[in-house]
């Protein structure tokens, strides 16, 4: 249904069901919004609202929707919710408890991220929308747009299909009813999180944020809340500070170690999902800020005679912890999934201390590995996980990529990279530089991310961003009154992560056929496929989509490619180069190689092919048209099945 707004009046008539006299309705508009963009307050509706508003999602999902109101006048109370969901072919039905409708909330912007010019979403000094309010009532000035921010959870195990429900919104008495489409996949994402995620955040800011002394019985209780969030985003890596171990010095000057607050820590993280990898915090610092020479951190503990506090160097204190620790973590269980920050961000002027420093943290626990975001290349031997900066994973990857099976990478952003080129999750950045955050993990085949931002907010976390850093690098949650609060960047991230979880998703998928179409089908490589889809929004880590039209074409043929991969007849397709390649003409070197289950009919483009006795074909093909575009047929006792692959080809 479209709605054309060249008579706004004659719109809020029609969707605004009267409480009282037909003069008390509001001059209201309310149109859905892609997520991708961020609602200002003086966003205005397109000339054509589309209805229903349409949803899709997999099972095991949170899928994130938005609508904008606008008011001609001061609308005094603005509340919200949601219907159940009803799939009229088989009854099913979605809970309305499903179904979370949020205010968006404004941050304040003085200074824009430096030299992004470009690609921000508006100029300073301005407003950008991004906490998702825990209020159930808000007031909207004249004039104004508001932004509602709608999740949908789609439990596993929910009956696949289309189900229909409504959002309503009720402006000083009177209703509008948004219709939605919801539909259901008929597959589910994985509860195991197939990528490492980590976002640090401060503890002590959750107690004080909520006016609680940190430890207690009520700090544990809110952290909680804040760990469940972090399981729900899909966040699988907790930075878990070694100070938590509690250390006493005896009369005879042994040492003893108090675990019980480091391991409630861990294990309440783990019951939340949030603890496939335990990051312990780092062990040692430069010297003087960034850059200086790296020293371990001496050891506080309690002497026991003197009841005082006493600091010991590494020989007397950390060393001793760490063989401890070791031994603690191993007998929990918890060693092999187990990391140890040695100091953040060495680099080329301090990375010969940074290694002495990681040769003694071996030396002391040699079985338990070592994870930094680094800025250098200079680690071999030294560390086990490395995580260097998107922006110069993408300069020295030649160099990185020479380690590669030897060691893990991952990447992190920070504060950097900032400017026109490389995504990041400023407030004044698209939100489409947060979507594709994980896309990056799945095309570069980057193990795990790291931000150190998640709550590090301010004395005012919904105030004036710090100039000190590019707005919104400090955190992604906000204090709520219950628990933390979630943002835009917060909830696209999420999706960026069930992104991934559908490209990994297909890459099974396709391995699965494999293994049925048997020996014929050994030179395949399933995760090829995948990644040339991934590639699509992420031709280059310079290539950051500005608008979300390829995210979700792109999205839409994974979602394809899963439910057709093992739909018959079965086959299998690869291309030499890979789909989205560049072609020079003269002559065009493009080869079609496949399996397939022996009887089927291969047909490519036009021509078709000869199929070996095993299943397996092959051919050169000439790509048609503008789009450079090859199709191959698959036929087989009345099923059909069709690959289509897209190339560029150069003629000049």
């Amino acid at each position: 249904m479209k709605i054309r707004p060249l008579c706004l009046g004659v719109l809020a008539w029609c969707l605004w069901s009267v409480a009282g006299r037909s003069e008390d309705k509001l001059p209201v508009v309310i149109w859905p919004v892609d997520v991708h963009v961020k609602v200002l307050r003086d966003a205005q509706p397109p000339e054509d609202i589309q209805l229903p508003l349409v949803v899709k999602a997999a099972q095991n999902e949170y899928e994130s929707a938005q609508v904008a109101v606008r008011t001609a006048r001061e609308i005094k109370r603005l509340t919200i919710r949601a219907s159940e969901f009803r799939n009229p072919e088989n009854g099913a039905i979605l809970p309305a408890e499903s179904v979370r409708m949020r205010f968006v909330g404004y941050i304040p912007l003085k200074a824009n991220t430096p030299n992004a010019e470009r690609i921000r979403v508006a100029a300073a000094p301005c407003e950008i929308p991004d906490p998702l309010l825990d209020e159930t009532e808000i007031s909207l000035a004249a004039e104004t747009s508001q932004p509602i921010w709608v999740t949908f959870w789609i439990p596993p195990g929910t009956v696949p299909g289309v189900y229909h429900g409504e959002l309503a919104i009720v402006a000083d008495g009177n209703q509008a009813k948004i219709p939605v489409e919801l539909h259901v996949f008929p597959f589910a994402l994985p509860d195991e999180r197939h990528l490492f995620v980590t976002n640090w955040f401060s503890p002590g800011n959750i107690a004080k944020a909520h006016q609680v002394e940190i430890w207690s019985d009520a700090y544990w209780d809110i952290l909680a809340k804040y760990a469940q969030n972090m399981g729900q985003h899909r966040q699988n890596v907790v930075l878990t500070p070694w100070t938590l171990i509690e250390v006493t010095r005896n009369p005879d000057g042994q040492l003893t170690f108090d675990y019980s607050r480091f391991d409630r820590f861990v294990e309440l993280f783990e019951k939340m999902g949030v603890a496939d990898l335990i990051e312990i915090s780092h062990v040692g610092h430069p010297k003087g800020g960034w850059g200086g020479p790296v020293e371990l951190s001496n050891l506080r503990a309690k002497d026991k005679s003197t009841g005082e506090t006493v600091s010991l160097d590494y020989e007397r204190g950390l060393k001793l912890l760490l063989a401890d620790l070791e031994r603690h973590l191993e007998a929990k269980g918890w060693l092999e999934k187990a990391a140890i920050h040695i100091s953040d961000e060495p680099a080329i002027q301090n990375v010969a201390s940074w290694r002495a420093a990681s040769e003694l943290v071996h030396r002391a626990a040699p079985r338990l590995r070592r994870i930094d975001a680094i800025e250098t290349i200079d680690f071999d031997g030294a560390l086990e996980i490395w995580i260097p900066k998107l922006s110069q994973w993408d300069t020295w990857r030649s160099v990185f990529l020479k380690r590669s099976g030897q060691v893990e990478f991952w990447y992190y952003i920070c504060c950097h990279p900032y400017g026109n080129v490389y995504p990041n999750r400023f407030l004044d950045y698209p939100t489409t530089c947060v979507r594709i955050l994980h896309w990056i993990n799945y095309v570069d085949d980057l193990k795990g991310y790291l931000h150190w931002g998640w709550n590090y907010w301010g004395d005012d976390p919904f105030g004036t961003p710090s100039d000190r850093l590019p707005p919104g690098d400090t955190h992604v949650v906000y204090p709520g009154k219950l628990g933390p609060l979630d943002s835009i960047r917060w909830e696209i991230q999420r999706e960026s992560l069930e992104d991934y979880e559908y490209l990994w998703l297909l890459e099974q998928k396709l391995t699965e056929v494999k293994k049925r179409l048997g020996p014929a089908a050994a030179w395949y490589e399933p995760k090829r496929r995948a990644t040339e889809l991934a590639r699509r929004v992420v031709p280059s880590l310079h290539g950051t989509p500005k608008t979300p039209e390829i995210i979700w074409k792109t999205r839409e043929q994974i979602v394809n490619e899963i439910l057709d991969a093992d739909r018959q007849p079965l086959g299998l397709v690869q291309t030499e180069p890979d789909d989205g390649a560049t072609l020079i003409h003269g002559p065009i070197n493009l080869e079609v190689r496949g399996v397939v289950e022996p009887g089927t009919t291969v047909t490519v483009n036009t021509s078709k092919v000869e199929v070996a006795g095993d299943g397996r074909f092959g051919c050169r093909a000439n790509p048609r048209g503008e789009e450079g575009l090859v199709v191959i047929i698959l036929e087989k006792d009345g099923h059909k099945k069709e690959f289509r692959r897209f190339f560029t080809v150069r003629r000049e």
